[in-house]
C-alpha cells in the first residue's frame, strides 16, 4: 500500500495514482486506487471506462484483490496517512513547496517512509530550478510538465493508454512514472519483509 499525499490542493496526486496504477498494468499487476478526494480526480477518470484498473470511492471491508493498494488523498488532509509508505508530490514554486515542507517533515517525524516527487518544474525560473535541483540531491524523483498529461487528460486517459503511443516525449514520460513505481514497489516489498520478520 501507499499514499499520494501532499494537503496542498493542485500538485499531482491524482494524476500519478492513475498513471502509477497504468505503470503497474504494465507490469503485468493488479493494482487498486482509493479515491478519497471528494473531487473524484480519479473516479471521474474511472467513469470514463478508459482505465484498464479499477478506482473506488471507499477502503473495502475486506482485502481488496490488488498487488498494489494505492490511496489518492484529498487536498486540505493534514491528517498522516495510515500507510508506512508515503508518496509526496509537490511543485516547486515557493509558495507550493512551502507546505510540502511542512507535510514532509511531519512525515518524517513519524517515521514514515516518503518517496518525495517533483512535479511541473520550470527550469526557465531561478526560484524553482533550484527547489528542483535541491530536491534531485536529497533523492526526489521528477516528473517533468509535458504535452502527454493534458493530452491523456483530454480523454480521462493516462499516458501508458495506446492512443498517446506517438505523443512528442511519451517515453520519456512513461520512463519517469516508472521510476517511480520502481521505488513504491522497493518501499512495499521492504515493509513486507519488515512485518514478516516482525511475525
Amino acid at each position: 500500500m501507499v499514499s499520494i499525499w501532499n494537503p496542498k490542493g493542485g500538485q499531482g496526486k491524482s494524476m500519478i495514482s492513475i498513471n502509477l496504477a497504468a505503470a503497474a498494468v504494465e507490469l503485468g499487476l493488479k493494482p487498486l486506487v482509493i479515491c478519497q478526494d471528494p473531487q473524484g480526480t480519479s473516479t471521474l477518470f474511472y467513469n470514463s471506462h478508459n482505465l484498464p484498473f479499477k478506482v473506488v470511492s471507499e477502503i473495502p471491508d475486506q482485502a481488496p484483490d490488488a498487488d498494489l493498494v494505492i490511496f489518492d488523498h484529498q487536498a486540505s488532509d493534514w491528517e498522516l496517512p495510515p500507510c508506512e509508505l508515503v508518496l509526496m508530490p509537490t511543485k516547486p514554486e515557493r509558495s507550493q513547496y512551502a507546505t510540502f515542507a511542512d507535510a514532509k517533515r511531519m512525515a518524517d517525524e513519524a517515521g514514515k517512509t516518503v518517496i518525495p516527487v517533483v512535479t511541473d518544474g520550470n527550469m526557465q525560473r531561478k526560484n524553482e530550478k533550484e527547489t528542483v535541483l535541491a530536491l534531485r540531491q536529497q533523492g526526489a524523483f521528477e516528473i517533468r510538465s509535458s504535452v502527454a498529461f493534458s493530452r491523456a487528460a483530454d480523454d480521462y486517459r493516462t499516458i501508458f493508454d495506446p492512443e498517446l503511443n506517438r505523443v512528442n516525449n511519451i517515453k520519456d514520460r512513461r520512463r519517469e512514472v516508472e521510476a517511480v513505481l520502481s521505488a513504491v514497489l522497493q518501499g512495499v516489498n521492504n515493509k513486507e519483509k519488515q512485518d514478516h520478520v516482525a511475525a
